[in-house]
């Protein structure tokens, strides 16, 4: 496990370049899921009115690989960087990679608003910090 002083955060927010059908957030998913074990990252995403919001914590350098790996993707553009922050512990230590599908997805997917509801009040606040800032 890493050391407490080599543990960040990372958060930015970005826009898909075309609307995301179901079948492609499901491979994002598993993809994202699939790098993040490997590389013992954990996060959250949030996809909602094709903008996404993404919260990753692990290993600077971890940290580091996947960043780059977000910027070469070429499913999505204006890719801004929130924070990046040194933490002392995960907010989401089991989340390879935990989704929120918000309200697009569970109106375009009724059979999905158990799986992408429910959100907690921490994971909550991060999303209105982030839809505050794509406002701006």
């Amino acid at each position: 496990m890493a050391k407490p002083k080599d543990l960040v955060e990372l958060s930015y927010l970005s826009e898909a370049v075309s609307d995301m059908s179901f079948l492609g957030l499901m491979r994002l998913l598993e993809s994202a899921r699939a790098f993040n074990q490997k590389n013992g990252v954990t996060g959250i995403l949030f996809y909602d009115n094709q903008q996404f919001g993404q919260i990753i914590e692990g290993e600077r350098a971890n940290i580091m690989k996947v960043w780059k790996r977000i910027q070469e993707d070429d499913r999505h553009h204006r890719i801004e960087l929130l924070e990046i922050r040194e933490i002392s512990e995960r907010s989401f230590p089991e989340w390879l990679m935990r989704f929120y599908g918000g309200e697009t997805l569970v109106r375009d997917y009724p059979v999905l608003a158990g799986m992408v509801a429910g959100m907690d009040k921490h994971s909550l606040i991060l999303l209105n910090k982030m839809r505050a800032a794509q406002g701006q």
